[in-house]
């Protein structure tokens, strides 16, 4: 009997505790909703009242961060710690300083009043938080005017962002907030390597960075001077200069190293090639060991504007597709490279082509859904406006040249139209519309090659192989019309058909051995993400930083918090 009433003792005073804690609750709900009868108390210097009223309204003025009429300094604490250790962050930042000033303010004692005040000046404060963790500070809508400012010189360049799942309101309720931040952190394209590279810059601006070089024409393997210590001095402190066998140090080509009076570290020697070779293919420079302009542009970029370009591509990131995938394709245009991923790893890299300043390939991403052998070209209307039509003009021979067929319709079947009769400038500059379809059947001078992998979309752009072979080594391969040409096409077709039934690479093998157009329609489609990020990381944990291409550096205006 005894046991059986200690039992019943402890179950009654559970049940006592559990009745408090929600009369406790019910009763700050109520204190909530009473003070928001006179919010200029209440929300006097909180930011984003609208917000507030909204949000409580719609949680029945549940409280987040008051436990027992105090404020839960554990939970808030966790809030605090999570912003100060943030890197992404100004130090001197709104979220930064506010979230300094609340913790010393939760400090000291508080009347009711004071109490929830402070609980509104915490949701606020982890509101905008969030916001920062799931959308970040690139000022979209400046960006997109300066896109369609950009259309009255032709320019059509296109960037399709994809918001987060995640609804505000229902991570500002969840009981964990690191959990939150867990969940809504990126887990792809490079995000948390990029963190890394953010707080290695971050240590070297502590170290008081680099200083800016001063002018000079060029210098290479053998130069020596004052500058050239400069230049040494510059790559050790940003981590590119690591010194080598010291045997390898002078060139036997080198006629200066015959020399004794100069100073060794005013020497060029091949510990300096090696580096400045290094620093050159993190910058996605020509790796020829020669400093001209372009590397001298790259080496006075400060410290503070390299956090700069990490930031904005930190932020880039937030707006990409966020779901997992098992196997995904992501082209980077500033890199102008082609990534396979798979598991989480790269497992392909291809060399890539894609549009010029003036026809920019857009950014946005898809499904790949089918690959066309032996494809044909199909010339698109711009593209018979602005080149075929002054070229026919010139030439009369221009498209027996090109072998590009006039068809009555775009079926590859439909009749074949004589063009000798047509007087080539009515059409130009688009005074009459062309009233025929420009295609160059399956061939070598085919302009997208053999292989044509499709993702259907409103830009009419996709992958394709590419007769011009020679661009591919070339360092800067922005020469298309908005399409992305591929170095190796049949490497990434192998690719394909290792995971897609759908795609016999032994059949696909004999079909572009000869012409008849084949198309492959893919089972497991293909995500792919045409992105456009100018920093990231590579293999070697090292950042590397990319031109600025289509001045989308410039155009997005991103604020520090």
């Amino acid at each position: 009997m005894t046991i059986i009433r200690n039992i019943f003792v402890l179950f009654i005073f559970a049940t006592l505790s559990l009745l408090s804690a929600d009369l406790n609750d019910i009763n700050t709900s109520q204190e909530i909703k009473s003070a928001f009868k006179h919010t200029r108390v209440l929300l006097k210097n909180v930011p984003q009242k609208r917000f507030l009223k909204r949000f409580y309204r719609k949680n029945r003025y549940q409280a987040l961060w008051i436990k027992e009429n105090k404020i839960n300094k554990k939970r808030a604490n966790i809030l605090f710690n999570l912003i100060k250790n943030d890197p992404t962050l100004s130090q001197k930042g709104l979220l930064k300083t506010t979230a300094l000033i609340l913790k010393n303010t939760i400090e000291t004692n508080a009347t009711k009043e004071q109490v929830l005040r402070r609980e509104m000046k915490l949701t606020s404060l982890y509101n905008n938080f969030l916001k920062h963790t799931l959308y970040g500070e690139i000022k979209w809508k400046q960006f997109s005017y300066k896109l369609s400012s950009l259309k009255k010189h032709h320019i059509n360049g296109s960037w399709i962002k994809y918001k987060a799942p995640q609804k505000i309101n229902d991570l500002l309720i969840q009981p964990d907030i690191n959990q939150t931040i867990e969940e809504i952190t990126p887990k792809h394209f490079g995000y948390q390597l990029l963190i890394k590279g953010l707080k290695k810059l971050e240590k070297i601006k502590e170290n008081g960075g680099w200083e800016k070089l001063p002018p000079f024409k060029k210098l290479k393997l053998g130069s020596s001077g004052d500058i050239v210590k400069k230049l040494r001095t510059r790559l050790i402190q940003s981590g590119d200069y690591i010194v080598c066998d010291e045997n390898k140090t002078i060139s036997k080509d080198d006629n200066s190293s015959d020399i004794p009076h100069i100073n060794k570290e005013a020497l060029f020697d091949k510990c300096l090639d090696e580096a400045i070779k290094k620093f050159q293919k993190r910058h996605g420079l020509a790796v020829d060991g020669v400093v001209g302009k372009g590397t001298q542009k790259a080496l006075n970029l400060s410290v503070d504007d390299k956090i700069k370009k990490v930031l904005l591509n930190i932020d880039r990131i937030k707006w990409l597709p966020r779901e997992d995938k098992k196997r995904y394709i992501i082209v980077n245009l500033p890199e102008f490279m082609l990534h396979y991923i798979e598991d989480n790893k790269t497992k392909q890299k291809l060399r890539v082509i894609i549009g010029d300043k003036r026809h920019p390939t857009p950014i946005f991403s898809h499904y790949i859904s089918y690959i066309v052998l032996n494809p044909y070209w199909k010339v698109p209307e711009g593209i018979v406006r602005r080149e075929v039509v002054p070229h026919m003009i010139k030439d009369p021979s221009y498209l027996r040249k090109q072998g590009i067929v006039a068809h009555r319709t775009w079926n590859e079947n439909s009749r074949i139209m004589d063009t000798s009769f047509l007087y080539w400038e009515d059409y130009l500059y688009g005074r009459q519309k062309f009233p025929y379809r420009l295609m160059q059947p399956p061939g070598p001078r085919n302009a997208l090659g053999k292989i044509k992998f499709k993702f259907p979309n409103r830009f009419s752009v996709y992958l394709h192989d590419t007769p011009t072979r020679y661009l591919f080594k070339k360092s800067f391969r922005a020469y298309s019309h908005g399409c992305v040409r591929l170095s190796q096409p049949e490497k990434l077709l192998e690719t394909v058909a290792g995971f897609d039934k759908n795609i016999n690479i032994i059949k696909a093998k004999k079909i572009l051995k000869g012409k008849r157009k084949t198309q492959l329609n893919m089972s497991n489609k293909l995500r792919i993400n045409l992105v456009y990020l100018t920093a990231g990381m590579n293999d070697d944990g090292e950042l590397e930083f990319r031109d600025d291409l289509y001045n989308y550096d410039k155009y997005q205006k991103h604020i520090l918090r």
